[in-house]
């Protein structure tokens, strides 16, 4: 205990000023576990409104607490493409945990294998339904799902190096040097000190999504049209047709990954598609009408964090064997927490 008592100290009072940040900092640690299943709440991930929040123009697209751990971590970054706004995506999936982990598809965390349960493994079905714009349904298994996306890239940044070999914090390798990683129990509290992972890359900006709940038959022709259409793209483009009324179960709100509302309510009143004697919302507009893709692109902040690489803390350890006793310990965990939540 008194060993314990003394990290635990050499930990606050070896933190210099600088060393814990809340915002995106490259190679710095951050505890996983710390907000797991709930980690869309210091991450701008997905529009959704939480209880008691006013609805907000401007967010931050990461608050998670973080520290910094190694000395020297170089980054290289790249800024988004001079066209803003790229190509609309059209995600088929199977199901409705398909369509989450086509979402976070870009969201890598070492040791577990469905990202999007730490985003929001512990949010009831109907949250998750009404964040991405579309009602609760009971039995979700019955139907398939379409997801339409225009993402705009702000910035890209990783780790330019390998980080074996980086230079660890003095008072973290003291904790290091000092910890019985045949302990699972003293693990599990230098974690909640130092970290489970660190930060490897991210991806910043915006992007604009909408779900559409399909019968099984019109998923299916829709799904051959798009295969016929890739081998064959001088074929004339029929995509509107397949999302007719007639092929589906019910066309979700447009929503926005920043959460911003100004943005959301403009795709409400500017992209709606007439068919027959009603309106609905439909990105589908984007597809044929580049005056509105452009005027989008105006109004898109970088209020969003569409990426984002965790790599376990491996290279704190000098000694391999105390290394990976350690990534062994965060990952079984991890896949604990996985099937728990």
């Amino acid at each position: 205990m008194l060993v314990l008592l003394l990290l635990f100290c050499v930990a606050l009072c070896g933190c210099e000023d600088g060393d814990l940040g809340y915002s995106l900092n490259i190679g710095n640690a951050i505890d996983v576990f710390a907000n797991y299943g709930d980690l869309s709440q210091v991450t701008q991930v997905v529009s959704a409104d939480y209880e008691g929040e006013d609805a907000r123009d401007a967010s931050v697209p990461f608050s998670e607490k973080n520290l910094r751990v190694f000395l020297n971590v170089k980054s290289s970054f790249k800024y988004g493409d001079r066209e803003g706004i790229t190509g609309m995506e059209v995600l088929l999936c199977e199901t409705f945990e398909d369509l989450l982990n086509v979402y976070f598809q870009n969201f890598k965390i070492e040791g577990t294998d469905k990202p999007w349960k730490a985003f929001m493994g512990d949010w009831i079905p109907d949250e998750i339904m009404r964040t991405f714009g579309i009602e609760y349904d009971a039995n979700p298994e019955n139907c398939c799902y379409v997801l339409v996306k225009l993402t705009k890239k702000h910035k890209t940044v990783e780790v330019k190096e390998n980080l074996r070999g980086a230079v660890v914090k003095d008072y973290v390798a003291m904790a290091v040097n000092e910890l019985n990683v045949s302990d699972a129990s003293e693990v599990r509290r230098f974690m909640k000190s130092y970290g489970t992972h660190y930060i490897e890359s991210y991806i910043t900006g915006n992007s604009i999504y909408q779900v559409f709940k399909y019968k099984r038959g019109g998923y299916n022709m829709l799904r051959a049209y798009i295969r016929v259409r890739n081998l064959r793209p001088w074929i004339p483009d029929n995509l509107r047709f397949y999302f007719s009324s007639y092929y589906l179960k019910q066309v979700g709100d447009i929503r926005i990954a920043s959460g911003n509302k100004t943005i959301e309510t403009w795709a409400q009143k500017n992209l709606r598609d007439s068919q027959y004697l009603y309106s609905r919302p439909s990105l589908l507009r984007l597809h044929y009408n580049p005056i509105l893709v452009s005027k989008l692109n105006t109004l898109l902040d970088n209020g969003a964090l569409l990426g984002l690489g965790l790599r376990t803390l491996r290279p704190l350890f000098r000694d391999r064997r105390k290394a990976e006793k350690f990534a062994e310990i965060v990952e079984n965990d991890l896949q604990l927490w996985e099937v728990n939540a």
